[in-house]
Order: structure tokens, then sequence, then C-alpha cells
């Protein structure tokens, strides 16, 4: 090998390896202060209702047009209420975003290994990674990654929008 394709080879090393770092480094913006932890568990607690999301209009209207956010495969989930703490125990990537069909947020618990498909997830929610050593990646349009999020976080806000599907391990 030559030295000038050595020192090519290298830089295209170096270059993937830069990717990789940042990748890893660049974390969710808005991360949420002193959230009180329970034994291996973290306590979402989810921002303020969408604006406009209660009132009287959108409640007529949210029955004939809403959608209810979904995973697929399937994942155990929960309504909660803005500001009402919900439980992520250890072992899930837990994300909240909200549901317009019920006017709450939908709390989804990512337990098992898997691609998730994400249907009508629109708008600002929660998330947390407590897995135990698997960082989750999450997934543009077009199969790029977004956003990957480390173990062990604390809860953030997240924007679902332009996210269409989470690998949690």
């Amino acid at each position: 090998m030559s030295g000038n394709t050595r020192r090519s080879a290298l830089g295209v090393i170096g270059a993937v390896l830069c990717v990789l770092v940042s990748a890893f480094a660049t974390g969710p913006a808005q991360a949420a202060s002193d959230t009180p932890r329970k034994s291996g568990s973290y306590m979402m607690i989810m921002p303020p209702a969408p604006e406009g999301a209660n009132s009287p209009s959108s409640l007529s209207a949210r029955g004939v047009a809403a959608a209810s956010p979904t995973v697929s495969p399937w994942a155990d989930y929960v309504h909660t209420t803005s500001g009402h703490p919900v439980e992520c125990k250890e072992g899930n990537l837990c994300a909240g975003v909200w549901d317009p069909a019920v006017g709450k947020y939908k709390v989804f618990f990512l337990f098992r290994c898997n691609l998730y498909s994400l249907s009508y997830w629109n708008g600002w929610g929660q998330a947390v990674n407590n897995q135990i050593g698997a960082a989750a990646f999450f997934y543009g349009q077009n199969g790029q990654v977004r956003d990957v999020v480390l173990p062990e976080n604390r809860p953030f806000t997240y924007d679902w929008t332009p996210v269409w599907s989470i690998r949690n391990c």
C-alpha cells in the first residue's frame, strides 16, 4: 500500500470516527432538571398540553379528524395528563406523545428490543432512556439517524414530528 493510499484510508477512518463521536455526543435539547428517581425508575412529567388542545372547538373537531398515536409492533402504554408523573421502569425506553383523540399524553413503554414504526406522532412530548447499557436511535422519514439517546439520561422534552421510527436497542 503506498503512502498516499494509506493516508487516504486513515483519513476516511478518521472522518467516520468523527461522525460517530458527534452522533453520540449530540444529545436531545431541553433536558429536564432534578427529575425525581424512584428505585431504578424515572418519573416523567409531561409538558403542558399543546396550545388550543383543550379548547371547545378542538374537542368537537377532535372526534372526527384525530388519530391516536401508535407504535408497531405493539407496546404497553398509559394515558396521562400534563403535570402528572408517569413511572418509567428500569429496562424501558419511555416515550410520551400528545394523543389528540383523547386529549391526553400517551406514554409508550418500549421494553422489547425492536425497531418501532411510529404513526401519528406529532408535536412535543417527553422521553427517557432507562435501559441498561443500550442506546436508543430515533430515525427520520428516510431512515436517517436523527438522534442517539444514551441510557440513563434524565427525561427530556422532544419534538416527535420528524421522527418516523425508534430502535430501542
